[in-house]
């Protein structure tokens, strides 16, 4: 039986390029999402979206303490309903399947899981909600959510609401953050609430109201973790979920 030291981290990544492509295909993520994980005293590993065989995605749950689900493309509008409309951006199919099985395998254990951007986005559309699949579908929008802020070096900050778990971990009111998605959380299922809201009102993060720890950011804390230390909180707020549910497994395995 092992003993829990550092709890098992499992990254998704994207395949690039994404979708069916006819030439090489190849797994990446970015290094700083397993530098804030090993940094937060977790141990990191990458999976591959290699389709959704229900024997392999139970596997990959049996090797992870918790999920963190990265960036990337575009969730297919078909998942919450939709049609694929003109600026909807690139998709991946096969990364869709594969991460709403893991997802919904995490969820039926009670695992620890973080949603970034995109991984925000799946955790919203897995519990009912959808998107708008472009700023421009949204009057109300403003165009710094898909980065427009560089250009002026204003750093937007978000407001996080009062009794969140995300309000609890951070500690503070607002936060700086550093928002680059072209779509939003056009509407939410009764299963979440909103943790983190920008200026213009659009949800920049969320929480499965009821769960020990199911959280998502619209923003990529992975890249200001080193540098501001309220971002590296959510990775350590994963881990200590993380290290709870491990310990909770080997007492059930031992009981």
């Amino acid at each position: 039986m092992r003993r829990v030291k550092r709890p098992r981290i499992s990254i998704t990544s994207e395949r690039y390029p994404p979708g069916e492509q006819a030439g090489p295909q190849y797994d990446r993520v970015r290094t700083t999402y397993a530098w804030c994980v090993a940094e937060a005293g977790g141990t990191p590993y990458v999976l591959p979206s290699v389709g959704t065989d229900p024997d392999l995605t139970q596997r990959y749950l049996d090797s992870a303490d918790g999920l963190l689900f990265s960036g990337g493309e575009d969730i297919h509008p078909s998942l919450y309903g939709e049609i694929v409309l003109e600026k909807c951006g690139a998709i991946d199919e096969q990364r869709d399947r594969f991460e709403m099985a893991l997802l919904r395998g995490a969820l039926e254990r009670g695992m620890p899981v973080l949603g970034i951007c995109r991984g925000m986005q799946l955790i919203a559309v897995a519990s009912g909600g959808s998107l708008y699949q472009d700023l421009s579908y949204c009057e109300r929008a403003d165009a710094g959510h898909a980065g427009a802020w560089q250009q002026s070096g204003a750093t937007p900050s978000v407001r996080l609401m009062p009794g969140t778990v995300l309000h609890q971990i951070i500690g503070e009111e607002t936060v700086p953050v550093n928002c680059h998605h072209h779509q939003l959380i056009k509407r939410l299922d009764q299963a979440c609430r909103v943790s983190a809201v920008s200026p213009d009102g659009m949800i920049e993060g969320i929480e499965m109201a009821g769960r020990p720890f199911v959280l998502g950011v619209h923003w990529h804390p992975e890249r200001l973790a080193a540098s501001d230390l309220r971002h590296l909180k959510l990775f350590e707020a994963l881990i200590r979920a993380a290290s709870e549910y491990a310990h909770k497994a080997i007492s059930r395995a031992r009981s």
